[in-house]
C-alpha cells in the first residue's frame, strides 16, 4: 500500500519541461525559411530550439507566427522529436512522433508513441508510456490518453486515461486513472475501472468491479473483490463496499461493507470486520450474522447480531431412537 502512494506523488511529473519563463527563444537549423507574410516559419535539417535549460531537437519543424504581433505562438516538431530539460542531478526527457508547444497558450502536446522519463544520477527513476501526452502549465494539469503505462521501481500501472495536477516542484496534487487500470507491485495486483489519489486526504479510492490480489512475505495470499475500495494512510486501513468478497487462507467471506485493518510494521492484514449481513465459511462450516470480526493472528472471528451457524457434520446422524 505504501509504494502506490509514494508512486503517487512520483508518478508522471516528468512532464513540466517547458517551463514557459521569460527566456529568449533560440533556433539553430541547416535551412531555415521565414515566411513573414504568410505568418510561418520553415526549419530542416538538425532543428534544435532552446528555451532556457530546455531544448528541443527534430529534424524538421515548423513555426507559427501571431498575425498580429508577429511573434511566435505555436512550435511543431516532426519527424520523432526529442525534448530534455536538465536541473541538478535529475533529467527530464519526452520523445514522441510529433510534438507540438504553445507559447501563447502555454502547453506541450506530444503525439504518437509517446514516451515521457525522470533519470536521476542518469539511472531512470520514472517512466511513462502513452498515446499522447499533454501539460498545460497554466493549470498545472498533465493528461495521458491511449495504452497509458508508468513504471516505478517495482510498481507498474495500466490505464487508458491518467491526469494529475503538478505543483511548482513537479509534486502530485491529484491524480486520476481511468479505463481498465491495473496496478501491479511485485506479486500484488489492484484491478478497477477508475483510481483516484487524493493528496489532501493522503488516500487512493478505486472503484468500478475492483480487486485486490495480494501476496504476504510469508506467502499466504489475501483476495479482495468489491464495487469499491478506499485506502487512508492515515488510519492504514482499507474499507470496501458493495458485493464484498474476501479469501484468505481457508476463509471465505462475504458482505455488504467490510473493513480491512493493516498492521502499520509489517503491512500485513491483521483483522477484517464486516458490517450488514454476512457471512464466513470455513472447511465447510458457515456463520451467518449483522457483524463478523475476523482476525489473522491468531486466527479467529467473532460473529454478533442474529448468529446463525451451520457446521458441517454426518448427514446419517440420528437423535431419535
Amino acid at each position: 500500500m505504501k509504494k502506490i502512494l509514494i508512486l503517487s506523488i512520483l508518478i508522471l511529473s516528468a512532464f513540466p519541461l517547458i517551463a514557459f519563463a521569460g527566456n529568449n527563444v533560440v533556433i539553430e537549423a541547416k535551412k531555415q525559411d521565414m515566411k513573414i507574410d504568410q505568418n510561418k516559419g520553415y526549419f530542416d535539417g538538425d532543428v534544435k530550439v532552446t528555451v532556457g535549460d530546455i531544448t528541443v531537437q527534430s529534424p524538421r519543424a515548423e513555426l507559427d507566427l501571431d498575425p498580429k504581433t508577429k511573434k511566435p505562438s505555436l512550435a511543431v516538431f516532426y519527424d520523432n522529436p526529442y525534448a530534455f530539460q536538465n536541473k541538478d542531478n535529475k533529467k527530464h526527457e519526452i520523445k514522441s512522433r510529433i510534438m507540438k508547444v504553445s507559447l501563447i497558450k502555454k502547453t506541450v502536446l506530444a503525439e504518437g508513441d509517446t514516451q515521457s522519463i525522470i533519470l536521476q544520477n542518469r539511472q531512470p527513476i520514472v517512466t511513462i508510456t502513452a498515446d499522447t501526452q499533454q501539460y498545460d502549465t497554466n493549470t498545472k494539469l498533465m493528461k495521458a490518453k491511449g495504452n497509458v503505462i508508468v513504471n516505478y521501481k517495482e510498481v507498474e500501472t495500466l490505464s487508458g486515461y491518467a491526469q494529475a495536477y503538478l505543483d511548482k516542484d513537479g509534486g502530485v496534487r491529484d491524480l486520476k486513472l481511468e479505463e481498465n487500470v491495473v496496478i501491479k507491485e511485485k506479486q500484488n495486483i489492484l484491478k478497477g475501472k477508475k483510481f483516484e489519489y487524493l493528496s489532501a486526504k493522503d488516500e487512493y479510492y478505486l472503484s468500478g468491479n475492483t480487486s485486490s490480489d495480494l501476496t504476504f512475505e510469508d506467502g499466504s495470499k489475501l483476495f479482495l473483490v468489491s464495487d469499491y475500495q478506499q485506502y487512508n494512510r492515515a488510519t492504514n486501513n482499507v474499507i470496501a463496499g458493495g458485493n464484498v468478497n474476501v479469501k484468505y487462507k481457508d476463509y471465505v467471506a462475504q458482505g455488504p461493507k467490510a473493513q480491512l485493518f493493516v498492521d502499520t510494521k509489517t503491512q500485513k492484514p491483521k483483522e477484517v470486520v464486516f458490517t450488514g449481513r454476512s457471512k464466513i465459511t470455513q472447511n465447510g462450516n458457515t456463520v451467518e450474522a449483522d457483524r463478523i470480526r475476523m482476525t489473522m493472528e491468531p486466527k479467529e472471528f467473532y460473529a454478533d447480531g442474529n448468529v446463525k451457524t451451520t457446521i458441517s457434520g454426518n448427514d446419517s446422524m440420528e437423535i431419535m431412537p
